[in-house]
């Protein structure tokens, strides 16, 4: 049996200690979502919405005790586990339950209803981030779409995952935990689940698409990010500098979606960096800091920052660990940084702000596109028309003008998710509940309806085809009323010619 220790970022002490789940738990757990999936499924999108109320008044009232534990475990400041974690999923709840039932509604066409089917047992694996949020919101859009659930959450974020489940247990929601490592998972992955959602990196991405792949097994996956934000000559730099320093800094800069490489208008570039630098400053680490999940991740980081500085950066505040308890990294801002540095290629978790300066704003989309990560970026200038026509050019799944795409990411009405390295698929909005739902197609056609497809093949079938190709050429008036009149001539030479063989074949059966 594998123990899975937590250990605290804040005070580098055990918190908790955990066994894997075997293989043999594993089947089980899944085949529990399969023997609950028929009663969970014949429920109506109401009915579901109704147990997703539920929750919402379980969650409100363990508030303060997930908080609590989430910042044991994570490391992050009260405020963002509050506003960060806690209350976007409320508020997801609420949005599910005013909009499922209208969403998933049948929807009927010329002859045809589409009915919302659910994959069946979905399987999540989850992230350590956003141990709430991100774990949260697949599992709830699967649910609401009539799926049972079977998730793994992050071995680094067990204790919050143990408090949530509780939550689900004490709304009689079918979710089913495991806790694991990456063996964990990929046993997840090779069981009979339906469809797997997955947030976390792209390397585990690939491994789990590899496995995947044998079943073959859909997935949703949100993947590494590399967001770079544009800061205008337009642009309000004071606002800019504070949202970027926040949205890099916050949880210490451990989400796919903060702003990693700042492209700054030449104009403004020794501004901007003053009125960062003086932000970041101001931060107290005992109130407003996070410290990275693990030493290994803070080793890293140091790593490249050091790599940028020997390639040519320069380092204008901080650059190295604090010298406290826990894993913390001050908060980093450095300048001149070129596109070939790691700071600038890599999805790197931390609170470090890579700037570089650009004599226009074609540079700048221009560099900006240089990735294969495609979550999110974002545009700051005091113009809205420019910084749209900025924004259409950038390629990225997410783009906010004057806002940091992190908030954008905590609206549960709005799909995310990237393309490219950063994944595939959708999660939340309208669209992450078509990810989790099967439309299948029923079509209800008169007995009585006259084929003129079927056999025999009558030489008045071709004429039909015919006049019904021309009838699709633009044309004027005159000319689509003389294809409807050709049209007409053939379907009676069909009649004729039916009316002549079913004549004929009562004459032979007499």
């Amino acid at each position: 049996m594998r123990i899975i220790r937590s250990i605290s970022p804040l005070t580098q002490q055990t918190i908790g200690c955990y066994p894997s789940a075997t293989e043999e738990e594993i089947a089980a757990a899944v085949a529990q979502a399969h023997e609950a999936l028929p009663q969970w499924s014949r429920l109506t999108p109401r009915q579901r919405c109704g147990y997703l109320r539920q929750l919402r008044g379980v969650l409100t009232a363990q508030a303060e005790q997930l908080a609590s534990t989430i910042h044991q475990e994570i490391g992050k400041p009260l405020q963002e586990v509050y506003g960060a974690e806690i209350l976007p999923s409320l508020a997801a709840l609420k949005w599910l339950e005013q909009q499922v039932p209208q969403l998933l509604r049948p929807r009927h066409l010329h002859q045809t209803t589409l009915y919302p089917q659910p994959y069946g047992v979905v399987g999540v694996i989850g992230t350590w981030n956003y141990p709430l949020w991100l774990n949260l919101t697949p599992i709830l859009w699967a649910l609401a779409a009539g799926n049972t659930v079977v998730w793994k959450p992050s071995e680094l974020a067990i204790a919050s995952a143990c408090a949530l489940q509780n939550c689900f247990e004490q709304a009689n929601l079918p979710v089913f935990l495991v806790i694991g490592d990456a063996a964990t998972g990929q046993a997840l992955c090779r069981s009979t689940i339906q469809k797997l959602a997955f947030t976390g990196s792209l390397t585990t991405g690939r491994t789990i698409l590899a496995t995947l792949a044998q079943g073959p097994i859909p997935a949703v996956m949100e993947l590494s990010g590399n967001d770079a934000s544009i800061v205008t000559a337009h642009a309000n730099l004071l606002s800019a500098a504070r949202c970027l320093v926040w949205a890099r800094c916050c949880n210490a800069g451990q989400s796919c979606v903060a702003p990693q490489r700042i492209f700054v208008h030449q104009r403004c570039h020794h501004e901007f960096l003053t009125l960062c630098r003086k932000q970041m400053e101001r931060l107290q680490p005992e109130r407003d800091l996070t410290p990275l999940r693990t030493e290994d991740l803070r080793r890293s980081l140091h790593q490249r920052v050091q790599e940028a500085c020997t390639q040519g950066a320069v380092l204008l505040m901080g650059g190295h660990p604090l010298p406290r308890a826990g894993y913390f990294y001050a908060p980093t801002l450095v300048a001149n940084c070129t596109d070939d540095m790691a700071l600038m290629q890599e999805d790197l978790f931390g609170p470090v702000l890579a700037v570089s300066s650009v004599r226009d704003d074609e540079e700048a989309v221009e560099r900006a596109n240089r990735t294969e990560f495609t979550l999110g970026a974002s545009v700051w200038t005091k113009n809205r028309a420019h910084g749209c026509l900025i924004a259409q050019q950038l390629q990225a799944a997410v783009v906010t003008i004057n806002e940091t795409e992190l908030l954008v990411a905590a609206n549960p009405e709005i799909p995310f998710g990237g393309w490219r390295l950063s994944g595939f698929g959708k999660q939340r909005g309208r669209e992450g509940l078509d990810e989790f739902v099967i439309w299948k197609a029923v079509q209800v056609v008169s007995p009585s309806k006259r084929r003129y497809h079927l056999f025999p093949y009558y030489c008045a079938n071709v004429q039909i085809l015919r006049s019904l190709v021309k009838l699709n050429k633009p044309s004027s008036f005159s000319l689509r009323l003389k294809g409807l009149f050709s049209l007409f001539t053939a379907v009676q030479s069909w009649r004729r010619e039916y009316r002549r063989s079913i004549k004929n074949t009562h004459r032979g059966d007499g």
